[in-house]
């Protein structure tokens, strides 16, 4: 995990300290939370890309959408 120092206002702070201490939780577990939930989208979107760039770099790791499907017909004819 990496650190992120954040600056807010000196209410800000007091009402997060407060809500934490109501949900008996911690000021950087609320902060996470809400960042999860408020860019949720976002943060799937740039992790996808992340990953396709990096499969793009090291094909090696990967399979051909070819191949996939191939795997997948046989998993669901051994199956049925």
């Amino acid at each position: 995990m990496k650190k992120l120092l954040v600056y807010l206002d000196e209410e800000r702070h007091e009402d997060l300290k407060e809500l934490a201490h109501k949900r008996k939780t911690t000021m950087a577990a609320l902060l996470r939370h809400a960042l999860e939930h408020s860019f949720e989208d976002e943060l799937d979107s740039v992790r996808g890309e992340r990953r396709l760039a990096e499969a793009a770099a090291d094909p090696e790791g990967s399979m051909s959408w070819e191949e996939y499907k191939a795997t997948r017909a046989g998993k669901v004819r051994a199956s049925a």
